[in-house]
C-alpha cells in the first residue's frame, strides 16, 4: 500500500516537496524546517535553502557547478535531473549526546534566472542502530524519490 503524502510549500513556495502525511512540521523563524514522525526513535528530516548569486563570469551548467563546489560532493556523484536540477547524495556518521547517528544528505541546485542559484540541502538523521531497519530503508527510499521531485519557485522573490 502506498504511503499517504502531504505537500510542503516551504517558505511560501520557495520549494515544494512531499513528505508522509503523518509527519510533524516545524519551522525556524529565520529559516530551516524540520519534519518528523511524532514517535520515539524516528528519523528527522531537515531542510535549509540558500539563494546566491553565481560567481561573476560563471558560464555553463550553474546548478552542476554549484554542487561541485561543495567539498563532500564528487563530480561523478552529481546527477542532472530531467527537471533541470542538479542532484547529489551522501551519507555521514557522527555522534551526538553519546549516541551514534547516521545522516543522509540530499543536495539540489536550481538555476534562478540567468545569474542566481538556489541550493536546497535536505538531511535525514537517524540513530545508527536503526540504519538497517526495513522501516528506515523504506523511508529513505521514499524521501529520495520525493526530494528528486522537488519544485523550486522560478523567481528570486523580494
Amino acid at each position: 500500500m502506498a504511503e499517504s503524502l502531504k505537500e510542503i510549500n516551504y517558505r511560501g513556495g520557495v520549494v515544494k516537496f512531499n513528505i508522509p502525511s503523518n509527519w510533524v512540521e516545524e519551522y525556524e523563524e529565520t529559516g530551516g524546517g524540520t519534519f518528523y514522525e511524532d514517535a520515539p526513535n524516528t528519523g528527522t528530516l531537515r531542510l535549509n535553502i540558500i539563494t546566491m548569486q553565481a560567481p561573476s563570469g560563471a558560464k555553463g551548467n550553474l546548478p552542476f557547478s554549484a554542487l561541485s563546489s561543495i567539498p563532500v560532493i564528487e563530480n561523478k556523484n552529481i546527477e542532472m535531473l530531467a527537471n533541470g536540477n542538479a542532484f547529489a547524495y551522501s551519507v555521514s556518521r557522527s555522534e551526538e549526546d553519546g549516541e551514534k547517528i547516521t545522516l543522509y544528505w540530499w543536495y539540489l541546485a536550481n538555476q534562478v534566472g540567468s545569474s542566481h542559484i538556489r541550493l536546497a540541502n535536505f538531511s535525514y538523521t537517524i540513530l545508527t542502530s536503526k540504519e538497517d531497519d526495513q522501516k528506515t530503508k523504506e523511508e529513505i527510499k521514499l524521501l529520495e524519490v520525493q526530494i528528486r521531485k522537488t519544485i523550486f519557485h522560478p523567481g528570486l522573490g523580494k
